[in-house]
């Protein structure tokens, strides 16, 4: 038997009691306990409990409280549809702009071919079509004569998805 007695009997409850854990963060969670005199339920004292953490790096699970939350539309299909003509005209631009005096370079196409089609997807954003899925497929190669034919798959519905195309040549 412990000198402190024994816990399940409300009436030999310690008045204070500590313990201290570990955590994986390296930091310490203390929990502590503490018999109040004036809070009672039914016959028998209620033990209060304090938990105190210290801030870690360990990021907290729990959403803030003025957290914006949406609820599900549950809409299949855009309210606008997409428009493929300023979309070209887009990517038209772009092209014009970007490789008007640039010479083929091998080593320096694959930054380039990134660039514009950021610049493209960028542009295409501001048009600001809801529920679409923009795709940017951007192919340079030096033109020696050949031809080119370039095929693409995907799951399409008639009724909302479109695609535009743009070329240029310098």
């Amino acid at each position: 038997m412990s000198d402190r007695g024994n816990s399940a009997d409300p009436n030999n409850a310690p008045q204070s009691a500590s313990t201290s854990k570990g955590t994986r963060s390296g930091g310490s969670k203390r929990v502590s306990l503490t018999n109040s005199g004036n809070a009672t339920i039914g016959d028998k004292q209620a033990l209060i409990a304090t938990v105190s953490t210290p801030t870690t790096a360990v990021a907290d699970t729990t959403p803030p409280t003025n957290a914006i939350v949406y609820e599900n539309t549950y809409k299949m299909k855009p309210d606008r549809k997409f428009q493929s003509e300023p979309v070209r005209k887009i990517a038209e631009e772009v092209l014009q702009s970007t490789l008007k005096k640039i010479k083929y370079d091998s080593n320096k196409i694959a930054d380039l071919t990134a660039k514009i089609g950021n610049d493209i997807l960028m542009a295409v954003k501001k048009l600001e079509y809801e529920r679409y899925k923009v795709v940017v497929d951007v192919t340079i190669g030096e033109f020696k004569g050949q031809g080119i034919r370039v095929a693409s798959r995907s799951l399409w519905d008639t009724t909302t998805d479109t695609y535009t195309s743009a070329s240029f040549k310098n």
